[in-house]
């Protein structure tokens, strides 16, 4: 699956994406990947957005500090990312679009939607980090990303758990390479304090929480808690997967996302 990178001023950056399936009549969708990963490119969730390509225009988004994106790391924090993408939508004309993000992707799209009520029509929270916000996390692990974030075989080692059906993580390793220090240095300092829990009460479009249960990043209670404070929310959990389903399954989470589409999102709005 190929498709040309373009580039959309928002907020103040200059941010790469890439359209697939775009067609007359087909729903919209922005889909936005996990920290330190990307959307573009060829390796960027083939799967996942090849499938869902065949329902929804996918405006596959690199958040800014990743990927084609890489370069804009100026007033890099949590806010300007949540606050690129409904900035990315109005640019576009996107109306209501449906929102899928991966793992920092997922809590991308609830700070959005807290922030811009009404911006989407549903919330595809895909392994997502806590709205609790990341206090679980090893701090140990922001430490390797600021010092070793562009030393391959120090990633490899750490990355490859993640991966629990044995997927390649060296794309991911690509993707850390582009990013710069800084970013990594405000995002560790700022998202393990940052919780929107009781703020995503408020968020009153359908979302769906898909997880695995083998996830050793963010915890299935975590994820669970995000779940049940979502006043519109399905919930779906794979006994068989882990944090990188997206990639390592993605047929299988995009069969998830179009039936919630079809059924709980624009049946809803019928």
């Amino acid at each position: 699956m190929t498709s040309e990178l373009r580039f959309v001023s928002a907020n103040g950056a200059r941010l790469g994406y890439q359209a697939h399936g775009e067609g007359a009549g087909k729903p919209a969708a922005v889909f936005v990947h996990g920290y330190s990963g990307r959307s573009t490119g060829p390796d960027a969730y083939p799967d996942l957005l090849g499938a869902l390509a065949q329902t929804f225009t996918v405006y596959a988004l690199d958040l800014r500090g990743h990927g084609a994106s890489a370069s804009e790391i100026e007033g890099w924090s949590m806010s300007a990312v949540a606050d690129d993408i409904p900035a990315v939508i109005e640019a576009l004309g996107l109306v209501a679009p449906l929102y899928i993000g991966h793992s920092m992707g997922g809590f991308t799209g609830m700070y959005s939607a807290v922030r811009h009520p009404g911006v989407f029509s549903g919330l595809c929270l895909l392994a997502t980090a806590s709205a609790a916000g990341g206090g679980h996390a090893d701090p140990a692990v922001g430490q390797l990303m600021v010092e070793h974030g562009r030393n391959a075989e120090v990633l490899k080692a750490a990355l490859g758990p993640m991966y629990v059906r044995g997927g390649d993580s060296s794309p991911h390793i690509a993707a850390l390479g582009l990013m710069d220090p800084s970013v990594h240095a405000a995002y560790f300092a700022e998202y393990p304090e940052l919780g929107i829990l009781e703020e995503v009460r408020n968020i009153d479009v359908p979302a769906l929480v898909l997880s695995g249960a083998l996830d050793n990043v963010v915890p299935l209670a975590e994820q669970h808690l995000t779940a049940l404070a979502l006043p519109l929310c399905k919930e779906v959990t794979y006994t068989t997967e882990g944090h990188m389903l997206p990639l390592e399954s993605g047929a299988m989470t995009a069969r998830e996302i179009i039936a919630f589409w079809t059924h709980d999102v624009a049946g809803a709005r019928r």
